[in-house]
């Protein structure tokens, strides 16, 4: 009984986490680009700058809060153009003919074998290198992964013995959805939405590392670990604080809402 109101704390302290964290889009101690402290270069943590001055004389945290924000924003966008293309193909998949079905099933198998890093590569060959086109590049090789896990739930659903006594009640398509399928199908969605959007931060901050970002002063999380990875036994903490705000993310979102949801499992009309 007391696991309800925990994981609602893990939530709100997920959410504040990552507004907190999205304040770095429109505000920093200094100016993320900024070559302000050149006479500082490389600099230990101070008062003045807790995380240190990188080689170009720019104050870390505020490089570290807007990388963080970046990477955040991209991982969201990515992870919905992958659920939102992931969901018209297991519509048309579901509703469509049966040999649109098949094309699509035959397309999915085929593309989950195409390595993200090929997509990006590939779309470079079109669009100018740039934090959107990683954004795409990631969520296009989400698609594969996303579809087959949403399909898995939702056969599921529609096997379910709470959906076929809604059904035999006479619940019209809307009221199946909104109050038996969603209710029971949510904890799931969440689990799916979660490991779509752990792999594809990590993804885009990989292809960043790879120096496929465009802009080499752009801060993103895996940009910042490239470009300060020439001072690892020099000053680490210019690549250890990166690395512990990218890990901070990704084990914030995996902890949040865990379990979450089972007792409303068998929820009908």
């Amino acid at each position: 009984m007391r696991t309800e109101p925990n994981h609602r704390w893990k939530e709100r302290g997920l959410l504040f986490g990552m507004l907190l964290l999205l304040v770095g889009l429109f505000a920093t101690p200094y100016d993320p680009m900024g070559q302000d402290f050149l006479e500082s270069r490389l600099a230990p943590s101070s008062w003045a700058h807790p995380m240190g001055v990188d080689g170009l004389g720019r104050d870390v945290a505020s490089r570290v809060w807007a990388g963080g924000a970046h990477t955040l924003v991209m991982g969201i966008s990515a992870t919905l153009g992958a659920l939102a293309a992931s969901l018209l193909l297991l519509a048309a998949e579901q509703n469509g003919p049966i040999v649109v079905g098949r094309a699509i099933r035959q397309t999915i198998g085929v593309w989950i074998a195409i390595p993200v890093l090929f997509v990006g590569l590939l779309l470079l060959v079109f669009l100018r290198p740039s934090p959107e086109t990683l954004v795409l590049a990631v969520a296009v090789g989400g698609v594969p992964l996303a579809f087959r896990q949403l399909r898995i739930l939702w056969l599921e659903q529609r096997k379910s013995e709470y959906v076929m006594a809604s059904l035999v009640l006479g619940a019209g398509r809307w009221r199946l959805l909104l109050h038996t399928v969603w209710p029971n199908l949510r904890p799931d969605a969440w689990a799916v939405v979660k490991l779509i959007f752990a792999l594809s931060v990590l993804e885009l901050s990989g292809l960043a590392f790879l120096g496929l970002i465009g802009d080499p002063d752009f801060p993103e999380l895996g940009a910042l670990l490239r470009e300060n990875q020439r001072y690892l036994f020099l000053r680490p903490g210019l690549v250890i604080w990166p690395g512990v705000v990218l890990t901070g993310l990704l084990v914030a979102v995996q902890l949040s809402g865990l379990g979450r949801g089972t007792a409303a499992r068998g929820r009908g009309v």
